[in-house]
């Protein structure tokens, strides 16, 4: 049995930043974090896009800003980033609806990641690879977890403090039964790969159509060396209702004129129905996808996570409570999105709706998803989707 203070189980964002953010506080007390793959860190699904400082400013809350702030400055490196991107270009089914502003950032995210992960490793923190949880149990006021490891069999490791760091549905959720878990409508399979394209360098291309992505969208995210980061995500519910994904994500590549550079398209889980209903359970936390910390309207992940991460972390120091601060900093945003999500969702799952939609009013589906997608908090666009809600469900109706 192996003995440690706190247990992060998932190296990812969330479970990087909260070790790193431990070691360099103050923690009072021993960190292991471990992971199931064998490689700091790869394979990497995810689009790798980070908003730049000012992008997002307007049009989120100061507390929430602030976190974010720190959490972008205490990671990003500039020989992170791949590429800066300034325009995001929306495609509504086949129309081309024109560019919005869009500062970000295009990141080598394992990169960032084994930097924070070696920032751990040198100031005492305990991380190993290659290393699954197969069961939690909570025992004499800690917990214990059976874990494989890939080279030295199983194992027990004993913590004071468990953080589920693992994505979705997350071991120690799983094992201690802390939330209800998620509907399949509030799940997304998302698709990963790299390819090459005709496309701008500095334009990001977000692709809403219901016949290629259903419940979700497709992105093209330019690398700055004429490659390409692309993917779609699809509602769970339709991925797995007689569909395979994979056909969704080929029919994009070919009508796109993509041409794959690897062979493999990864694919995984993603949370898009906000937070879950408990981040905890007496000292068991969950954090990054294991809490539902993706945007629910744009698929955002690394950020959302690290500000998760920096929450609990900031609790354990101060001896705070991590629910209080993440309803006040983080769920008001969570819960804005995800009512965003739910509205626009009878346009995301029917393509005949989003037609009629888009010729009866192309500037105002094009501005929602743009403010969507930078989740917008302002009071103005709440209205406009409120506005835009009975004539998405007359559309929803009218195609049934």
């Amino acid at each position: 049995m192996i003995n440690t203070d706190v247990l992060i189980i998932g190296g990812g964002p969330a479970g990087s930043y909260l070790a790193r953010y431990l070691v360099n506080n103050g923690f009072n007390g021993n960190i292991m974090l471990i992971d199931k793959k064998s490689v700091i860190y790869s394979p990497i699904i995810c689009g790798e896009l980070l908003p730049s400082e000012e992008l997002l400013k307007p049009w989120v809350g100061n507390e929430l800003y602030s976190v974010l702030l720190t959490t972008l400055r205490e990671t990003l490196r500039k020989d992170f980033v791949v590429n800066e991107i300034s325009e995001l270009r929306i495609i509504i089914n086949d129309h081309d609806v024109g560019t919005m502003p869009f500062r970000t950032y295009l990141i080598d995210k394992a990169a960032l990641i084994r930097h924070v992960l070696e920032d751990s490793i040198s100031k005492g923190a305990s991380i190993r690879f290659g290393v699954t949880a197969l069961r939690c149990t909570s025992k004499n006021g800690g917990y214990e977890c059976l874990v494989h490891d890939g080279q030295g069999g199983e194992y027990v490791i004993r913590t004071r403090v468990l953080v589920g760091a693992d994505a979705y549905p997350s071991i120690v959720d799983r094992s201690l039964n802390i939330t209800r878990g998620f509907d399949a409508d509030d799940l997304i399979i998302a698709t990963s790969n790299r390819a090459l394209g005709e496309y701008d360098e500095r334009e990001a291309v977000i692709i809403m159509d219901p016949g290629l992505a259903p419940g979700g969208f497709a992105w093209i995210f330019p690398r700055g060396d004429g490659s390409h980061n692309i993917g779609i995500g699809v509602r769970n519910n339709v991925a797995w209702a007689g569909n395979d994904p994979l056909k969704f994500h080929m029919a994009f590549v070919n009508k796109y004129g993509l041409r794959q550079i690897r062979k493999s398209v990864l694919m995984k889980t993603i949370p898009v129905g906000g937070l879950l209903n408990r981040y905890g359970l007496g000292n068991a936390y969950l954090i990054g996808d294991a809490v539902g910390s993706v945007i629910p309207t744009n698929g955002a992940g690394i950020n959302p996570a690290m500000i998760t991460a920096h929450l609990l972390g900031e609790a354990l120091i101060r001896d705070g409570d991590y629910s209080a601060s993440m309803n006040r900093v983080f769920r008001p945003l969570m819960d804005r999105m995800l009512l965003f999500r739910r509205i626009g969702d009878p346009l995301l799952m029917s393509r005949d709706a989003m037609e009629r939609a888009i010729k009866l009013s192309k500037r105002v589906i094009r501005d929602s998803i743009y403010e969507a997608t930078l989740s917008s908090m302002r009071s103005n666009t709440l209205i406009k989707f409120l506005i835009s809600q009975p004539l998405i469900r007359l559309l929803s109706l009218t195609h049934m």
